[in-house]
């Protein structure tokens, strides 16, 4: 015979499959709903969640591209989805730590990009070359040089392994957290 607390246990676990099945089912629906491209975006991005080499920063940005992309809003009533990233960064500004934060994050991603173009100077590598040894496209490499993204922590180790130099050549502190 089950005890009572046996019981409770069996109830909580019953409670919690459930509620991760509704949950696994809402997603996989949001995720059929979605177009080719976005789909493709989103299996990307559920890669990087389940990478075990990704941290826990890659994984947060990961699964917040995750909700946009599946759970798109509209900003404002404008029709236009999400949040324009510029829009966000202003919003931002009126926070100090925020406005420290971005201030950071915008000196780390110039300086990123110059040492990225600088490397590629120095060892006549080509964008759509580099691309080729990075496995990304070209684009990338270009909105990279051009601070339009930001890269990956385990991008930028390959883009570092592709020019023959460390990590921290490229990114000061890319080994943090990891």
């Amino acid at each position: 015979m089950a005890t009572a607390t046996q019981l409770i246990d069996q109830e909580v676990r019953t409670r919690t499959v459930i509620a991760q099945t509704q949950g696994a089912a809402d997603l996989l629906r949001a995720l059929i709903e979605c177009g080719d491209d976005l789909q493709k975006h989103a299996m990307n991005m559920f890669a990087v969640v389940l990478d075990p080499e990704a941290d826990d920063e890659d994984r947060f940005f990961a699964a917040s591209t995750l909700a946009d992309v599946l759970y798109p809003n509209t900003h404002e009533g404008d029709q236009m989805l999400g949040l324009d990233l510029k829009e966000a960064e202003r919003i931002a500004m009126d926070n100090p730590d925020a406005r420290a934060t971005l201030t950071e994050m915008d000196r780390e991603e110039a300086t990123f990009a110059e040492a990225l173009a600088a490397a590629m100077g120095a060892r006549g590598v080509s964008q759509s070359e580099l691309a080729l040894r990075v496995g990304i496209g070209q684009p990338a490499i270009s909105m990279m040089l051009a601070r339009e993204c930001r890269p990956q922590k385990r991008t930028v180790r390959r883009l570092a392994e592709a020019l023959g130099m460390q990590p921290g050549e490229l990114w000061a502190n890319s080994d943090r957290g990891n």
